[in-house]
């Protein structure tokens, strides 16, 4: 089967030399070092600032968050991917886009100081009414930052961006902090995220000047207004079941048990809200050109499954199983409530990381009908769960989680698979000995702590020992299971620290048995958007086939 090459953008560079590895090598270095130095002073800050706030202020910015979530993913109604991965883009289609994002977006604005009221009222809370209307002022700072980020993404250049996104952060994170410790409460949060959008904003457009004067037409816009109808149900569809959570537990047990189920999950979410959506820009284009470079994409998508579970598995089922211990010391015992759900949701984490790639997979290899059949799995299923489970608060939103996602994973696996051209059973064997490690290190931990318990030593002591030793199981049991992925996950970090000495990445498939823009990692994860978080069928071959779309 082979693949043309019309309809996709290359950039030139890569185009000429095919030194794809190392740009890409290049561009996840430059994320993940620039983001891990903004995360750790985001991280830091978020944690002192739950202590300092109430549930029922962080209950509110979740209720307030979730139509602003849902709105900002259809901002663009899709024509940002369109940005990205159309080959041959005018001035003048780029200009048609700009205009119809300053219309979709003054229009969600202007609508959001109307039904405000309405909403407040269907969380029986009048005081959202104020704070989504203060929120909805993000829809005009979103109107400046699609150009230039798209172009960023288009191109592959990662290091403006990321300094930008470090800026974000730290400016974001420290408004929050002071307004928190000034007592302004739920506003703190608001505000904060007020800033964090203005800056980004600003911040895009020095790096990337890209504004230009648009053109309120559609003429000559239907294929693009096609893929974008696919990109925005995809989107909505991954809302359905990533974000209904929130929206059905501040209506069913109010403001303050959701703001503890909000923290939890954010808690559990960190890396996959801050981290991902990043990293999910850079597969955009490099799984795209992979598809260009080997008729086996099914190879990559087994590469990064096997690779991510190395990192997601111990890490998370490591916090579920010292999750009473963590909250008891960074955030006391007023947020104790919130360890329970934090074990839970941490446990089903890895399976929501891994399925996160799935949509980056299916766009990169052309086929975004496929990435809403995928999802519409978890659409129909996980609501239903969420509505079941809040009879039981917070607890019981996350037991919906845990014994119903599984299942969504393992669905949704099979279909990528029919995609990729791989089994099921190779990409759930591509993540058994992380799994099968993880949960021996899990049952280890929460056993040690019996007998940790009755022990001499502080807290923090205990903690600590805790860590050595679910990471001394974790990495043993690897060392036997699969000594082949430790070293290839050896050599992965070792290619972001030596910039000379590429490495096999996503873009080299070894054997025989990819994405959205940023927006679509981020909002439907993330409590709070501002900081990052078609139809149901496969599009009909004949239409892709009359587009400049690529399809496999």
């Amino acid at each position: 089967m082979t693949r043309s090459r019309e309809g996709f953008h290359v950039p030139r560079d890569a185009a000429l030399d095919g030194d794809l590895r190392t740009r890409v090598v290049a561009a996840v270095r430059w994320t993940l070092l620039s983001k891990f130095t903004g995360q750790l002073v985001s991280w830091a800050v978020t944690l002192y600032v739950i202590r300092l706030l109430s549930p029922d202020d962080y209950g509110a910015m979740a209720m307030a968050g979730v139509p602003i979530a849902f709105f900002y993913l259809v901002n663009t109604v899709g024509l940002d991917a369109v940005l990205v991965q159309k080959r041959d883009l005018s001035p003048e289609r780029r200009a048609q886009v700009f205009g119809v994002v300053i219309t979709l977006n003054l229009f969600f604005f202007l609508g959001f100081l109307s039904v405000a009221p309405w909403i407040a009222a269907f969380y029986r809370e009048p005081a959202l009414t104020s704070i989504i209307r203060a929120l909805a002022v993000q829809f005009v700072f979103h109107i400046f930052e699609t150009l230039p980020q798209a172009q960023l993404e288009r191109d592959l250049h990662f290091g403006p961006r990321s300094i930008v996104e470090v800026l974000t952060l730290v400016t974001g994170s420290l408004t929050t902090l002071v307004l928190a410790h000034a007592g302004f409460g739920v506003w703190a949060l608001i505000l904060g995220s007020l800033t964090t959008t203005a800056v980004r904003m600003l911040g895009l457009n020095v790096v990337q000047p890209s504004l230009c004067w648009p053109v309120f037409s559609l003429k000559g816009m239907r294929e693009d207004l096609t893929f974008g109808r696919a990109a925005t149900v995809d989107r909505i569809i991954r809302f359905t079941f990533a974000d209904t959570d929130r929206l059905i537990g501040g209506r069913i047990f109010g403001d303050k048990l959701l703001g503890y189920y909000a923290v939890a999950n954010d808690l559990a979410s960190l890396p996959l809200s801050k981290l991902t959506g990043l990293i999910n820009s850079i597969a955009l284009p490099a799984f795209s050109k992979t598809v260009l470079q080997t008729e086996s994409p099914g190879g990559s998508l087994l590469t990064v499954c096997r690779l991510m579970s190395l990192f997601v598995f111990p890490f998370f089922l490591g916090l579920s199983s010292v999750a009473p211990e963590l909250i008891a010391l960074l955030l006391g015992a007023k947020w104790q409530p919130v360890a329970v759900p934090l074990e839970i949701l941490s446990i089903v984490m890895p399976l929501r990381m891994l399925m996160n790639m799935f949509q980056p997979f299916l766009w990169g290899i052309g086929s975004p009908g496929g990435s809403i059949s995928t999802f519409l799995i978890g659409g129909l299923t996980m609501p239903l769960g969420f509505l079941v489970g809040a009879q039981w608060g917070p607890v019981g939103l996350g037991m919906a989680w845990l014994l119903l996602y599984p299942w969504v994973f393992l669905l949704s696996a099979a279909r990528v698979g029919r995609f990729a051209g791989v089994r099921v059973a190779a990409i759930l064997g591509s993540i058994r000995s992380p799994a099968c490690a993880g949960v021996l290190m899990w049952a280890v931990v929460v056993t040690a702590k019996s007998f940790l318990a009755h022990g001499q030593g502080s807290d923090v002591v205990r903690f600590v020992e805790l860590v050595v030793i679910g990471a001394a199981v974790y990495v043993g049991c690897m060392l036997i299971l699969n000594q082949t992925a430790m070293r290839e996950a050896v050599r992965l970090v070792g290619a972001f620290i030596v910039r000379s000495r590429p490495t096999r990445t996503i873009a080299e498939v070894p054997s025989p048995g990819n994405v959205p823009t940023e927006r679509d990692a981020l909002a439907p994860e993330s409590s709070f958007p501002v900081e990052e978080g078609v139809s149901t069928g496969i599009l009909r071959r004949e239409s892709i086939q009359r587009s400049n779309w690529r399809r496999p």
